[in-house]
């Protein structure tokens, strides 16, 4: 569905003028968070602070998740199997009774709801079930039904099996769906919101201190995942070929990866043909370049201790300044292509494999400098059509290509 699907804001769709928000603005994103107040002590701020947060592309951001939050809502819900059925009017669904926990629903006079899974919520489901989920989905799919419901009755007269889901309610339609289970007693709910005021006051408070700018270049994100690519001012040239910038980036899963993770990655900055600016973007998947990792499971207080380490974004900078700057000393520069056509050719990647041909086709060319190995690059991660995990498994590969030379 085209509303869950990930999307890409580039810095050419940000409002016209955006060059910040205010706190007390920014803070309305978590204003019904268990952790709102938490922020305001970590941060020593108040919630009606009309200081500016001078980083561009913020009042964008903020505008883009509020009124996704708002069309989008999420709420968890613990639910005994005893009190779940499935339904098939018009398509697969789960059927959640008496629920009575959860203000929200309780608000609304909900204690019975319908929901639909989306992304991987049915296999979960199921799989979280004694692991009936190859079993269940050959049952759905050969529409037998009644078996699958028999299979479900009998385990409700086994033992309690409690869990909690998370649920999204479509308020424009009025539809709930399934999105994932999550932990009924070590999951903290990190969520985009949360990220993206954690990002934005850290940075703000960097900005500050180290004199250090910071600029949104782009975002990524659906209903339960955010990318954030924060260009900062810390630039090192690289003789020949233009620059490489120091960029953030802050990123997010609500359900299966770290809760909030801050990470180096690598900009080189070049001037194409055509005399206009580029930016490559390549990732390094070594651990050295985490600067914060917050999994779900990390209580508050240390949560918001482990933020204290950002002095290592720096010093990551200058490592990976070390090993980039080798691309200034390429001269087979159709090797580097080579290498990187077979890493497509020998992806497992299912959307890696779905474009292989045009993705192949962009590197059928002669490079001569390292120049135009940057532009046929960013050719590849442009390519019309390709999702946004393709790019980031792309620019994990271009970094492998370009310097480790594997």
């Amino acid at each position: 569905m085209d509303k869950f699907s990930k999307k890409n804001i580039d810095k050419t769709d940000f409002f016209a003028g955006d060059d910040g928000i205010t706190i007390d603005k920014l803070l309305l994103l978590i204003k019904e968070s268990e952790y709102y107040q938490n922020v305001l002590n970590y941060f020593q701020i108040e919630e009606n602070d009309t200081t500016k947060i001078n980083i561009p592309g913020s009042k964008t951001l903020f505008t883009i998740l509020n009124l996704s939050n708002k069309k989008l809502r999420k709420e968890d819900i613990k639910v005994e199997l005893q009190n779940i059925k499935f339904d098939y009017s018009s398509k697969f669904g789960i059927v959640f009774n008496n629920i009575q926990e959860n203000e929200y629903l309780k608000n609304k006079n909900i204690n019975s709801l319908k929901a639909y899974p989306i992304h991987s919520a049915q296999k979960d489901f199921f799989s979280n079930l004694y692991e009936i989920d190859k079993y269940a989905s050959k049952l759905l799919n050969n529409g037998f039904k009644d078996i699958l419901d028999y299979n479900l009755e009998l385990l409700k007269q086994k033992k309690k099996h409690q869990r909690k889901y998370r649920l999204i309610h479509d308020t424009e339609v009025d539809i709930f769906y399934l999105r994932a289970i999550v932990s009924t007693d070590r999951y903290y709910n990190y969520d985009n919101a949360f990220t993206v005021v954690i990002a934005l006051l850290k940075l703000h408070l960097e900005m500050l201190t180290s004199k250090v700018d910071y600029e949104l270049q782009f975002f990524e994100y659906n209903d339960s995942f955010i990318r954030l690519y924060f260009k900062t001012s810390e630039l090192k040239e690289l003789k020949g070929i233009g620059y490489l910038e120091n960029t953030l980036l802050v990123s997010n899963d609500e359900i299966k990866r770290e809760a909030l993770r801050f990470s180096n990655i690598c900009t080189i900055r070049y001037v194409d043909s055509n005399k206009n600016e580029q930016r490559l973007f390549i990732k390094p998947k070594d651990i050295k370049t985490k600067v914060i990792t917050i999994p779900h499971g990390t209580g508050v207080e240390k949560a918001f201790l482990n933020l204290d380490d950002f002095v290592k974004s720096t010093e990551n900078f200058e490592k990976l300044f070390k090993e980039v700057e080798t691309i200034t000393k390429i001269q087979n520069h159709n090797q580097i292509v080579h290498l990187v056509k077979s890493k497509i050719n020998n992806s497992n990647t299912d959307e890696i494999k779905k474009f292989k041909s045009e993705l192949t086709k962009v590197l059928l060319v002669d490079i001569k400098t390292t120049t135009q190995l940057l532009e046929t690059f960013n050719k590849l991660v442009f390519l019309e059509g390709l999702e946004i995990d393709a790019k980031e498994y792309l620019r994990y590969i271009l970094y492998e290509a370009l310097i480790n030379r594997k």
